[in-house]
């Protein structure tokens, strides 16, 4: 009988310390294992089974691991010895001696040039859940392989994330507000409600949004664009803002949906000239502009702002399937909130619902709001197999997201809030939701029964490839921006970072 004994100090919670980096060539059996933890004896399941991702590790050394209770994690405070053998913790273990371990839930000083390693997580990067490590510099998402070899540096801080989820941030490309705040209201405070409205959405995982606007009056349009050029600025410690979403007012009065009918546009009877009369000339901030495409003279317009890096969303629609694949192979690539404010689908012309089983349907995005009001969970269910690695998660949420139960103010229209449905006063006309992105994500996951890093993806991966900036953002691959968030096995966030700076955590 081989027998090993360990003194130990508690020091972190980690499935595996990673400062056991080094091969052993020792193979024991039946080994009894005795230790201490601060001198107080502590007794041991050897039955307790652990998952190690260090194929390394030596079987002395993964007999300790099996062996010790899982909610405790240790570093080695004295020598270890095996079978009378002295191992020297500062020699052939190779405790990286300046590194400082801290849990995700504390807030040490960074620098912002400071080498950041976040350990024990379920990295989901580009789409796949890894069992990975995410490395942050700079605000960067960095690849660590340069640092060890190239630099030969090691991180400065490194954050156990207690084996939670690690993903991208979530970006929403379609909320007219929350908060109480009605992003299509006055413009006046335009500033101080992105502001705000930027700071609050990190609450439920949101790093970057497009500020939707719904129908309003030409004159109002263009005080809005100008208040937002001029106040667009890096927001610290928010959500980024990705530019403007213009819903409407070109499209069709009998998809209105909450739209006021005295603000929508037949058409563009004068081509780009009628959509500059509504909006302006200096479009620089506009990201997304939905259309529908049964308007005259759309596919023109649709061409133009293609042209311009501005992408086109096809909504609040009555068109036939054939002009919706017209305005997608003239640039159009979205489709705003799927069966809502749509043609119904038919056999014998399924409309803009069609488009996803037809042979353009690779180049299409489809946003989605998944709070089983808007659409039951069977049409979420369809619309994801149909088109799985198009559909993105969006709130479309109203200012009374946020809000409790009752009667409150939309732009010019009054709502009323029941749990998660908000009508048009006095009717039975949806006006937006009052669901969050991350309660989408986890109806997602219950409604589709999809795995977990499936849903993710829809509210991270996918509407940044609809926007063109999965390098950048929604992805975590190397040199892209370092926002994420850490999520429980229940998807519920339990911290929000921006630029590798936490700048939210849950109680």
């Amino acid at each position: 009988m081989k027998t090993l004994k360990y003194v130990l100090r508690i020091w972190r919670t980690l499935t595996v310390p990673d400062w056991i980096i080094t091969p052993f060539d020792i193979e024991i059996e039946n080994a009894n294992i005795e230790f201490s933890v601060q001198d107080e004896p502590v007794e041991i399941n050897s039955n307790v089974n652990i998952t190690t991702k260090y194929p390394k590790l030596s079987a002395a050394v993964q007999s300790f691991l099996l062996a010790f209770p899982s909610s405790y994690l240790v570093e080695a405070g004295a020598d270890i010895q095996i079978e009378e053998r002295i191992i020297d913790r500062k020699g052939e273990m190779n405790l990286i001696e300046n590194e400082t371990m801290f849990w995700y839930s504390e807030c040490p000083e960074l620098q912002r040039t400071d080498l950041v390693c976040y350990k024990n997580c379920r990295l989901l990067r580009n789409g796949n859940l890894l069992n990975d490590d995410l490395w942050i510099q700079n605000g960067l998402v960095v690849d660590p392989q340069k640092h060890f070899y190239n630099d030969k540096t090691e991180a400065k801080y490194v954050f156990d994330c207690e084996n939670l989820i690690l993903a991208p941030g979530f970006i929403d490309i379609q909320i007219n507000g929350g908060y109480g705040i009605n992003l299509s209201g006055n413009c006046e405070d335009m500033a101080l409600q992105l502001n705000r409205l930027a700071k609050a959405l990190l609450a439920n995982g949101v790093t970057a949004f497009c500020p939707t606007l719904v129908s309003c009056a030409p004159s109002f349009y263009q005080k809005v664009i100008e208040a937002y050029r001029m106040n667009v600025f890096e927001i610290n410690d928010a959500a980024a803002i990705l530019g403007l979403h213009l819903e409407g007012p070109f499209i069709n009065k009998e998809k209105r949906g909450a739209h006021l009918s005295e603000y929508l546009m037949d058409g563009f009877p004068e081509g780009i000239k009628s959509f500059e009369n509504v909006f302006g000339t200096d479009l620089r901030n506009v990201r997304i502009v939905t259309i529908a495409p049964e308007l005259p003279n759309s596919m023109e317009v649709i061409k133009w702002l293609t042209n311009l890096g501005i992408k086109v969303s096809l909504g609040h629609s009555e068109a036939s399937l054939a002009c919706s694949l017209e305005a997608i192979r003239a640039g159009a690539t979205g489709i705003t909130h799927l069966f809502n404010a749509m043609k119904a689908f038919h056999h014998r012309d399924p409309g803009l619902l069609g488009v996803l089983a037809s042979n353009e349907k690779n180049r299409v995005f489809y946003g989605f709001i998944a709070d089983g009001v808007h659409s039951d969970p069977v049409a979420l269910r369809i619309a994801h197999q149909v088109h799985p690695t198009g559909l993105m998660l969006i709130t479309d949420a109203v200012s009374a997201m946020g809000l409790p139960d009752g009667e409150h103010q939309l732009g010019d229209s009054k709502l009323t809030v029941k749990g998660h449905r908000a009508v048009i006063t006095g009717t039975q006309t949806l006006a937006g939701s009052v669901i969050s992105l991350d309660s989408c994500v986890r109806r997602m996951k219950q409604f589709t029964c999809c795995e977990a890093h499936t849903a993710l993806n829809c509210a991270t991966l996918h509407p940044s490839q609809f926007l063109g900036i999965s390098d950048q953002m929604g992805s975590l691959v190397y040199n892209s921006i370092a926002d994420f968030i850490l999520l429980d096995d229940d998807l519920k966030i339990k911290a929000t970072y921006i630029k590798g700076k936490k700048v939210w955590q849950s109680v």
